[in-house]
């Protein structure tokens, strides 16, 4: 009887994770690949990565376990990007990775020269940099959206 019990309690685990897991799937940010959302306010646009100016830029992360790295390539700076797709009066920065993790930043740190930057990633897509920031949760990969607020 106990072994029945046990049985039925692992098979609605298994129901209960699987229906957690589409659900978080079909919560996820879908986006071509080789493309970026940009959420401004109510309009919505999505952008082509290879129609961005990059520039060679680097900096210094520091990863979870504090770090230093050296952060090397192409890539372009948030403030740049902003200003390219008409941001202009804004407090906050939303950046959403393409597994639905959300990081964000402030105007004042945008504006900071060098500091928050889009590098282009080997595998394709964009990586978020906050040069000299200690929160490594604010290093985010497989970057799909950017929604200014």
């Amino acid at each position: 009887m106990k072994k029945n019990r046990l049985i039925i309690f692992a098979l609605i685990l298994v129901i209960i994770t699987v229906f957690a897991a589409v659900l978080h799937l079909n919560t996820r940010e879908e986006v071509a690949e080789g493309h970026l959302k940009l959420t401004i306010g109510e309009k919505e646009v999505t952008a082509d990565l290879n129609d961005f100016e990059y520039e060679q830029l680097s900096g210094i992360r520091v990863n979870g376990k504090g770090e230093e790295i050296l952060m090397e390539g192409e890539g372009i700076l948030m403030r740049d990007l902003l200003k390219s797709i008409g941001a202009e009066t804004y407090k906050k920065v939303r950046i959403v990775a393409d597994d639905s993790y959300i990081a964000e930043v402030n105007v004042e740190e945008v504006l900071e020269d060098g500091k928050v930057c889009l590098f282009l990633q080997e595998e394709g897509g964009l990586r978020l940099a906050v040069f000299g920031d200690e929160n490594r949760k604010r290093s985010v990969s497989d970057v799909v959206q950017i929604i200014v607020e």
